[in-house]
């Protein structure tokens, strides 16, 4: 796993503020998980871009005192040992999805966005048939009606 070594924490928290803010706004249902999925991907980012940068940061002062503390390395062989044994847990099916979110957020996918994009693209696929054109049925014998459908050619 990655994670953004040049993030900026002050960014991130307007970020997650504004778009708290727009979920509070909104009264949409599908809107509404939207934005709780992009809130919810952003704070998780955060947290997983603290936890790397604090072992990052970390990780040099451990590797230097295992270095000078040999006694450490008899406990750390054990603790190999002790992690080889143990069976891999697949993650369910919640864990998997916030870590998609975390991840999504991570590359900048913004789940409102795609359901914006997605609802204008729906929009526009409608406003297109949108319009009936009315016909005239001028056929001798009937009055004149106007329809949106076309007569039914079938034969009884």
């Amino acid at each position: 796993m990655y994670y953004d070594r040049t993030f900026n924490i002050p960014s991130m928290v307007q970020e997650i503020e504004d778009l708290q803010a727009k979920l509070d706004a909104n009264g949409d249902d599908d809107e509404q998980r939207a934005l709780q999925e992009d809130v919810t991907g952003k704070i998780l980012w955060l947290c997983w871009c603290g936890i790397c940068a604090e072992v990052d940061e970390l990780l040099p002062k451990i590797e230097g005192y295992i270095r000078r503390e040999v006694a450490v390395w008899h406990d750390l062989w054990k603790l190999c040992e002790v992690m080889e044994s143990t069976t891999y847990r697949d993650p369910g099916d919640d864990q998997a999805h916030l870590r998609r979110i975390m991840f999504d957020a991570g590359a900048g996918t913004s789940k409102h966005d795609l359901w914006l994009a997605a609802r204008a693209a729906e929009q526009a696929k409608w406003s297109g048939t949108a319009r009936h054109t009315s016909t005239i049925d001028t056929h001798p014998g009937n009055p004149g009606s106007t329809s949106c459908q076309t007569p039914s050619t079938s034969v009884v």
